[in-house]
């Protein structure tokens, strides 16, 4: 019992849990949550599955053996997607087909994490709901797009479409920390207004996709995030609150200020409301979730400092590091 991280030459028996994408934020803290949990997961990111090598995913998952396939991996940098469309759809639409293929072939559960990127943001005022037409503004928003419509082909009652928003937690790059390192170093602040979502703690995540492969519910799509919803100026705001810092001031901008070459929608909020039927609860309300961060972070940032942890190392490549 207990979560291990595969290597090529591990021999594997039935597991309860496969995760892709083990060495990124959510991906490690899911295998945390699992192995607190008792369940035999095994953990696999880009040395011993690479997502653009179909055979050596259907290899993998057929050794594994897993109940339930939680698909983490992914290119997240939504700039890094614009400039390279071929390896994003590759990796985040085309390989989650395999991954699906293979789960499906292994008599596995699945579940996909996805993004509120797959909106356009014009129904301002109105959270998404699950059924809400997709419309998406960038490359990586269309290859994730790609990659929802691949695993719910499947028609499965136990394949997952779990969309979430504005992810961050402790260890590795995440917006708090970035806000509260220039913060400190008395850099001056200037964040965007006008894209309004949710944050969501790699924690409370974890636990919400834990909790669809655990109760079962029925197949397709559910969205988890943090309760409330916030700009990102708000949300450094806060995060500097959150840190006993009210007294640094923060600037604004606006989306177009920035000049990015991905478009971000404006408005991003999910209607969680499906998931939170499910599981009898919704995730908790991003200002808890902000205060349980800071202190889990900054204890993160200090083992790493002291070479404890490998938490930092969680990025290989420019594709893979996350950004907002």
């Amino acid at each position: 019992v207990g979560a291990q991280h595969v290597t090529p030459s591990l021999e594997t028996s039935p597991c309860d849990l496969l995760v892709t994408g083990a060495l990124g934020q959510l991906g490690r803290t899911i295998m945390a949550q699992a192995e607190a949990l008792g369940l035999r997961a095994v953990g696999v990111d880009v040395d011993e599955m690479p997502l653009d090598d179909r055979h050596g995913i259907q290899e993998l998952v057929a050794r594994v053996s897993p109940a339930f396939v939680m698909h983490c991996g992914a290119i997240t940098n939504v700039d890094g997607c614009e400039a390279h469309p071929l390896q994003a759809y590759r990796i985040n639409g085309l390989a989650t087909a395999w991954v699906a293929q293979a789960a499906s072939a292994a008599g596995a559960g699945m579940a996909y994490v996805s993004t509120d990127f797959v909106f356009d943001g014009a129904s301002v005022g109105t959270p998404y709901p699950v059924d809400a037409a997709v419309n998406p503004l960038s490359v990586y928003g269309a290859s994730k797009r790609i990659g929802e419509e691949a695993v719910l082909a499947h028609g499965r009652d136990d394949f997952y479409v779990v969309r979430t928003s504005w992810v961050y937690g402790p260890g590795g790059k995440n917006f708090p920390r970035a806000i509260l390192n220039l913060a400190r170093a008395g850099q001056p602040l200037k964040v965007v207004t006008d894209q309004v979502g949710r944050p969501t703690m790699t924690h409370d995540l974890a636990e919400a996709l834990l909790d669809v492969q655990r109760i079962k519910p029925p197949g397709g799509i559910y969205h988890a995030a943090n309760e409330g919803q916030c700009s990102w100026h708000q949300f450094a705001v806060d995060t500097l609150a959150a840190a006993g810092l009210n007294d640094v001031a923060v600037g604004e901008q606006t989306a177009a200020d920035l000049n990015l070459p991905a478009a971000r929608p404006a408005w991003s909020v999910l209607d969680t409301s499906k998931l939170a039927s499910v599981r009898g609860k919704g995730l908790p309300d991003y200002h808890d979730a902000l205060l349980r961060h800071v202190p889990l972070d900054e204890a993160a940032q200090s083992a790493q400092a002291e070479g404890r942890s490998s938490a930092g190392g969680a990025s290989s490549g420019e594709l893979r590091g996350k950004q907002y």
